[in-house]
């Protein structure tokens, strides 16, 4: 298994679905007009069911929504489960805009996927951010069967910069 598949399956998690999102939600707050921006056209997707399609399209709605910290339609679409994660709608709100104060508008749309997996369909869109350019994070939101929007969560997919790492294994034995 790859390591990108690996980081995905962390994040599409039962179990962690909110602990991604509070993670992705930080990622990406509300304020200036500039991260209000629309996003740009993305390039075009593979899809294979209709679910995907749907799933493709309902989800670049959202999260184009999501950027321009519209955020009811989304928290009306949230399961009980995914709401609970948040709260109340104002700490939804509160999350996604200081998502915007720390990394800014998104700059650069990587890629965008769906995929089913447990009766979920996932919109995934990877995107680089105008304050960490270097860094592109999975943003997903899962559709159950009936719509509601069962998972949300944003994860570091991938660190593009050219740092290098120093490190040690410890003290050698002789």
């Amino acid at each position: 298994m790859t390591a990108a598949r690996q980081r995905l399956r962390w994040a599409m998690n039962p179990i962690r679905p909110l602990a991604a999102g509070a993670f992705l939600l930080v990622l990406t707050a509300a304020a200036p007009a500039e991260a209000q921006k629309t996003p740009p056209a993305p390039p075009a997707a593979t899809t294979s069911t209709a679910a995907e399609k749907a799933a493709l399209t309902r989800g670049r709605t959202l999260m184009k929504e999501f950027y321009a910290v519209k955020l009811e339609n989304l928290w009306n679409a949230f399961s009980a489960d995914v709401r609970g994660q948040w709260g109340t709608l104002a700490g939804f709100r509160q999350f996604r805009e200081a998502g915007v104060r720390d990394y800014g508008a998104e700059q650069e749309l990587v890629r965008e996927r769906t995929l089913t997996r447990a009766g979920v369909t996932y919109y995934i869109r990877s995107a680089a951010f105008q304050k960490a350019p270097k860094l592109v994070w999975a943003l997903t939101i899962g559709f159950d069967k009936a719509g509601k929007v069962s998972a949300f969560g944003i994860a570091l997919e991938q660190d593009r910069t050219e740092d290098q790492v120093a490190w040690s294994v410890g003290p050698q034995q002789q």
